[in-house]
């Protein structure tokens, strides 16, 4: 576990020496450039943290030893404690730097110490080790003479303000949520987005390997650098003009912390029943959510879906429920979101409007997804459809009946398959010709389809020989099925041919594959024929 008692070094000879105050949001870090007898302070800060930060710092080095105060701007988090630390501090050469705008606000502090004005000194400061410190001009960043220091030798950005943070739970070096932790601190303190997006431009130029930002974390990690560039590049700014008090401004982050939530778990997520439960579990940490409901309708098509019900279950009328209509060319669509309570102020009502929107797009997504694929699948059943019987062709084996064998097996359920054969077929076919044959078993396919279930499998597995598998049902259950086909198909009669037929029976075992199942059946017909046909055979073996 991190000392935060003693300084903290954060790339070569460059080191954290704040002082963490228990249950501050609004934590604040001051750095340590050790360089022999040209020492850099960076951002001093307080008069309630200099005593500790002070310690750090004899720590490291002579207090003789600083020789320059780099103040960012002029805010009593960074210059507070100045006059404390130049009383502590020995006489000798020490100049204050900062930026021609700030210096005329700090010379009222009455320090007795010359400054050195990065705008007169072309924006840099070389030390005699030959350690180069750049400063950018990040103007209007919060203040109009804001600037930012850039050590070229280590590649840390010591970015003031920019890309620090409020944080409940705070660390001193960035994790992955950082970036979105960025956001109430900037979205306030920033007044413009126009202005960031000026500042990032120049920062982007810099070969960052850290960030050591006044406020929040450390950020190291190349990729929570860039997501931090990312994430202030989308914030919106200068929240102040529509949120006066602290308070609101707490509650308006919290809405869209989970505005952004569920917008970024929705870009990922294909369908409702994964967005929506997100949206309710989200919600539910600033609303008392009960359910939300979507029916929606795009050309031909209709759907709804409900959090408590699933899909295409009817929605009701409830109290508290608020709804949100949309439409977008040939879409439209009703987005309910039912409290426990009506809501309390705008933030809540904004956040139930923000969801249902994100909602209303993962909705219009959702329905045209599961219309492409009951395309694809009618498509795919006409194509694995025999003509003349309606039933599927032989290759729906492979495609449909082995998933079936691979269900029943995963869980632990009976499934059953029937070979049934028309007997002495081929004298239909030469006394009464091939069109009365194939009429004929246009009629036993659709005897053999009313005799089944929604979900049996029914195959024409060659001319006049046809396969059909029963899921959920065991042997028993089966022959019952084999006498009510035989039955039903015997009463079929075309231009005066009727037929007879012969069925196989047999049960899957845990360890055979659908085709040793099929072969087994087939052996079950093969004995039905031999034992003189009109017969039904079950094989146990």
């Amino acid at each position: 576990m991190m000392d935060l008692k003693r300084p903290v070094e954060i790339a070569p000879e460059t080191f954290w020496i704040g002082s963490y105050i228990e249950g501050d949001i609004f934590q604040c870090n001051n750095y340590l450039i050790r360089d022999g007898k040209e020492c850099v302070l960076v951002d001093p800060g307080s008069a309630i943290t200099f005593e500790e930060s002070f310690k750090k710092l004899k720590y490291l080095t002579d207090p003789a030893n600083i020789k320059y105060i780099i103040c960012h701007h002029q805010d009593p988090d960074i210059t507070g404690s100045l006059p404390m630390l130049i009383e502590a501090l020995p006489q000798g050469e020490r100049y204050i730097i900062t930026h021609w705008r700030t210096y005329f606000l700090l010379k009222h502090l009455n320090l007795h110490l010359p400054f050195y004005l990065v705008d007169q000194h072309d924006y840099r400061l070389t030390l005699e080790s030959g350690r180069t410190l750049k400063f950018i001009l990040t103007p209007y960043m919060h203040y109009p003479g804001n600037i930012v220091t850039f050590d070229e030798s280590t590649g840390v950005l010591f970015s003031s303000d920019i890309f620090g943070g409020w944080m409940e739970s705070w660390q001193l070096f960035a994790d992955e949520s950082y970036p979105e932790k960025m956001r109430p601190f900037h979205e306030v303190y920033m007044p413009s987005k126009e202005i960031v997006l000026f500042t990032l431009s120049r920062l982007k130029k810099l070969p960052i390997k850290v960030i050591a930002p006044q406020h929040g974390s450390i950020i190291k990690d190349k990729k929570i650098i860039e997501a931090a560039f990312r994430a202030l590049e989308e914030f919106n700014y200068g929240i102040l003009l529509e949120s006066p008090s602290f308070e609101e401004v707490k509650r308006l982050e919290v809405k869209r912390s989970i505005v952004k939530k569920v917008e970024l778990f929705s870009r990922d997520k294909l369908c409702l029943s994964e967005v929506v439960p997100f949206a309710v579990n989200a919600i539910r940490t600033m609303l008392p959510v009960v359910e939300i409901g979507v029916w929606i309708s795009q050309k031909h098509t209709e759907a709804t879906y409900s959090s408590s019900g699933g899909y295409n279950v009817p929605l009701e009328s409830k109290k508290h429920q608020h709804r949100f209509r949309f439409s977008d060319g040939d879409t439209k669509a009703t987005v309910s979101i039912t409290l426990s309570r009506e809501p309390r102020d705008r933030w809540e009502k904004e956040l139930m409007e923000e969801v249902a929107s994100i909602i209303f797009y993962t909705a219009k997504r959702d329905i045209h997804i599961r219309s492409l694929e009951a395309s694809a699948f009618r498509y795919r059943k006409m194509a694995l459809t025999d003509s003349l019987t309606g039933l599927y062709r032989k290759e729906a084996v492979e495609s449909i009946a082995a998933k079936e064998v691979k269900k029943a097996k995963l869980q632990g359920k009976p499934l059953s398959c029937l070979m049934l054969d028309i007997d002495n077929f081929k004298a239909v076919n030469d006394t009464k010709g091939h069109l009365t044959g194939d009429m004929l078993l246009k009629e036993v396919g659709k005897a053999i389809r009313e005799c089944l279930r929604k979900n049996d499998i029914p195959i024409r597995y060659g001319g006049d020989e046809f396969l059909i598998f029963l899921p959920g049902s065991g042997l028993e259950a089966a022959l019952k099925v084999a006498e009510r086909l035989k039955a039903s198909v015997e009463q079929v009669e075309v231009d005066g041919a009727k037929v007879k037929v012969s069925v196989g029976v047999t049960e899957l075992k845990k360890e055979e594959s659908i085709h040793d199942l099929v072969r087994r059946c087939d052996m079950a017909l093969y004995r039905a024929k031999r034992l003189g046909k009109n017969r039904i055979e079950a094989l146990l073996t």
